[in-house]
């Protein structure tokens, strides 16, 4: 059986990304083991701070609610100089203690879009990311001083830019056949679906005609 890759490049404090993880959770329920995921952080600000007031962002919360339905908890940020990166640090660093799932990012992007915990700061990602992973904080946090923790997120936002887009949440798709589409900024289900399905179905007709069609030497 013919399989999709799909690669999700995401910030885990960003509210577009936040708004994906539905469609995606729907989207890797319905094909589960048709489809090889992985995520991946494309931190943003360069990893430094946001520059734009709280007030700012609430505003742009409202507007992603009132494009998307997805609410947005603006408590979570007090300050302009609130960064991304220690919630990316620490789910990075769960990575290298063995928890590659979803567990510790999804953990650290709803306790400050839902519960509104001021994930900019160092001592509260630890804090969310070592309950959420299971392992003791020291541990997490010598892991996120590690640098080959650093150069994972380094690479992996390389390899985002590489891609020639600027907008998280990015989805790149590849096929057995070696069809590729990068959809970025896109999050709603039907747009991930009808790209999968698609890539799939060619993988699939490619596959029986094969088998109905030996290749001629």
């Amino acid at each position: 059986m013919t399989k999709l890759a799909l690669t999700y490049y995401m910030d885990l404090l960003s509210s577009w990304c936040f708004a994906a993880e539905g469609p995606l959770a729907k989207l890797r329920e319905r094909l589960g083991d048709r489809l090889a995921y992985e995520w991946r952080i494309a931190y943003l600000f360069g990893g430094g701070p946001m520059g734009y007031t709280p007030q700012l962002g609430a505003w742009q919360y409202r507007r992603l609610e009132s494009v998307s339905g997805v609410k947005v908890n603006p408590a979570w940020r007090d300050s302009s100089d609130d960064a991304t990166w220690h919630a990316d640090v620490a789910a990075e660093a769960a990575r290298g203690l063995g928890i590659t799932d979803d567990r510790v990012r999804l953990a650290l992007t709803h306790a400050a879009f839902v519960d509104g915990k001021h994930l900019a700061r160092r001592e509260v990602a630890i804090e969310v990311a070592a309950a959420a992973a299971g392992v003791p904080a020291e541990a997490l946090e010598r892991e996120m001083g590690d640098a080959r923790t650093i150069a994972r997120l380094q690479e992996s936002t390389a390899s985002f830019k590489a891609l020639g887009v600027e907008v998280r949440p990015a989805f790149v798709f590849t096929n057995d056949i070696g069809d590729k589409a990068v959809l970025s900024g896109l999050f709603r289900y039907e747009s991930l679906a009808s790209c999968a399905d698609e890539m799939l179905a060619a993988a699939d007709g490619y596959a029986a005609y094969g088998a109905a069609h030996p290749q001629p030497a």
